[in-house]
């Protein structure tokens, strides 16, 4: 997926205005009558792209698919396992691509056609857009806002709290590695608000 390694090396140079590089951007990928709005995140490790098709009207329900991305060869499997099904019947429907079998490396030889090779901070989707095509995200999903961290609740016999896997997922999607750094080695959770709170979680680190 060389058109992604390009993307990543222009989000590398695309400052945000509460720091730290740009990790998220969107674009979409057209294959046949089928749309994708697409999500790539570099504060997630391995690299996530998710894939959520718009539908079509014989396929009128959103499908979503996630794909790992490797670190540095930025290489997506061609083996789909249980998305291929999936993908599969959205493709050939009569308002598919074309109604061929599936080939997963021409689908991703495409994909890669269709990624655009310059980042933007216009092209960045915000907390609301990840959730709504990140059904992966499972944490507080009413809540897209981060607000604060909190210390977890220690354990019954005293032991400390820990911060839960689905907490560290929606940190990483939403706020960036960095953030995810910080909340693992301060062992602090994020807390999230149902309303826009213009917070900056920098600006919360403690010393």
């Amino acid at each position: 997926m060389k058109s992604l390694k390009y993307l990543h090396e222009s989000m590398r140079n695309v400052p945000l205005s509460q720091g730290g590089p740009v990790e998220r951007q969107r674009f979409r990928s057209v294959h046949g009558a089928v749309e994708f709005e697409c999500i790539f995140s570099t504060g997630e490790r391995p690299y996530k792209l998710s894939m959520t098709a718009r539908g079509t009207k014989a396929r009128p329900a959103p499908e979503f698919f996630l794909f790992e991305v490797e670190i540095g060869t930025y290489v997506i499997p061609g083996y789909f396992h249980d998305k291929y099904g999936r993908l599969a019947a959205l493709l050939r429907t009569n308002e598919g691509a074309s109604g061929n079998k599936l080939k997963p490396n021409e689908f991703l030889e495409q994909l890669d056609h269709n990624v655009p090779l310059t980042a933007s901070v216009a092209a960045v989707p915000g907390p609301r857009e990840v959730l709504k095509n990140r059904p992966d995200i499972v944490h507080e999903r009413d809540a897209p806002y981060w607000s604060h961290w909190s210390t977890p609740r220690s354990k019954a016999d005293g032991t400390p709290g820990m911060v839960s896997a689905e907490n560290r997922a929606k940190t990483a999607a939403l706020m960036g590695s960095e953030a995810l750094a910080y909340s693992d080695t301060m062992r602090l959770s994020s807390c999230w608000s149902h309303v826009e709170t213009n917070s900056n979680w920098r600006a919360d680190m403690r010393i």
